[in-house]
């Protein structure tokens, strides 16, 4: 498809019927040079999911395809970035203390207020620290409220849920379907105790910037496994959600807590039927969500029950 086509088209493609609520606000404006907000004020902001820096272009993800970004808004080569121009986003970001925010840094990240979250890369330096930053992954949370109402009643139970992994490879909207499945649990009178690792789901700074319902507690910056852990002992969470399931540790804590009687709901990087090598056939997973962005971020390819037939 031509790129012109294609561009056009973007803005008839419309993903959900409910409206989004978009988090590029003034702060992350701040961040970023005059001449890329300039770009941005270009496009229609819902359908920006990712911006990245690098100094050979920026680039956006816009509506499930990247291009490049330049002052006519959407490009084939973008705007060249200098390593100054990174680094300086990064200081803003943090609040011009990059000491203080070290932690997330040397694990590849910073997260904002917003629940925007940077991705960093760079020199590693013996574990401690990134520094000489190369290039920066803005990605933008889209919460969208109603989104999950296809696959709440599947994965509800009178009390509680089932277990259920949100499947997908990166970009396809599993961390915004995941807010929205703990919203609706919550509101519907489970308690629900969020791990949220990387400040995504709620956005919990002193507040939570997304709605995760009214009986929700949130526990934010830790490790998974100290949520999955003292979290469970003290909170005595009805349903446990968690974003980005990676290591072996998070997957045995998954199992650990619904081995307790703790429903989870997690998501997980995975494509086809990688997930089914991840987590076995132990039958503690109750309901598989997989998810594609065919047409755009979100769609829900089925749903499945913990031996993998399809439920719808």
């Amino acid at each position: 498809m031509h790129f012109d086509e294609f561009k056009n088209r973007l803005f008839l493609i419309s993903d959900y019927s409910v409206p989004y609520i978009y988090c590029m606000d003034n702060s992350i404006k701040k961040l970023l040079p005059a001449r890329i907000i300039s770009a941005l004020d270009k496009l229609d902001c819902q359908r920006v999911y990712e911006i990245r820096l690098r100094q050979s272009g920026v680039s956006v993800n816009y509506g499930g395809r990247f291009f490049g970004l330049s002052d006519i808004g959407l490009c084939s080569v973008g705007f060249k970035v200098s390593a100054a121009e990174i680094e300086d986003v990064v200081l803003k970001a943090s609040g011009f203390s990059i000491y203080a925010v070290n932690d997330q840094i040397k694990n590849g990240f910073l997260s904002l207020s917003s629940g925007v979250r940077i991705g960093i890369c760079g020199e590693v330096v013996d574990g401690k620290t990134i520094k000489n930053f190369t290039s920066l992954n803005i990605r933008f949370p889209h919460e969208v409220k109603g989104c999950a109402d296809k696959v709440v009643s599947i994965i509800a139970k009178s009390r509680g849920c089932y277990n259920t992994l949100i499947v997908s490879p990166p970009g396809c909207g599993k961390t915004t379907l995941l807010r929205d499945l703990i919203r609706q649990l919550s509101d519907k009178g489970n308690n629900v105790l969020v791990a949220d690792e990387r400040y995504e789901i709620a956005a919990y700074h002193g507040g939570a910037s997304l709605d995760v319902g009214k009986n929700t507690d949130v526990i934010s910056g830790g490790a998974k496994s100290f949520a999955f852990n003292q979290g469970i002992r003290y909170m005595r969470p009805d349903v446990l959600a968690a974003d980005e399931i990676m290591s072996d540790e998070d997957i045995k804590s998954v199992q650990s807590a619904c081995a307790g009687g703790v429903n989870v709901i997690a998501t997980l990087h995975a494509s086809g039927s990688d997930f089914k090598h991840r987590f076995g056939d132990s039958g503690l997973i109750e309901r598989i969500v997989v998810l594609s962005d065919k047409g755009g971020p979100g769609h829900i390819e089925g749903v499945f029950d913990g031996k993998y037939g399809r439920i719808a």
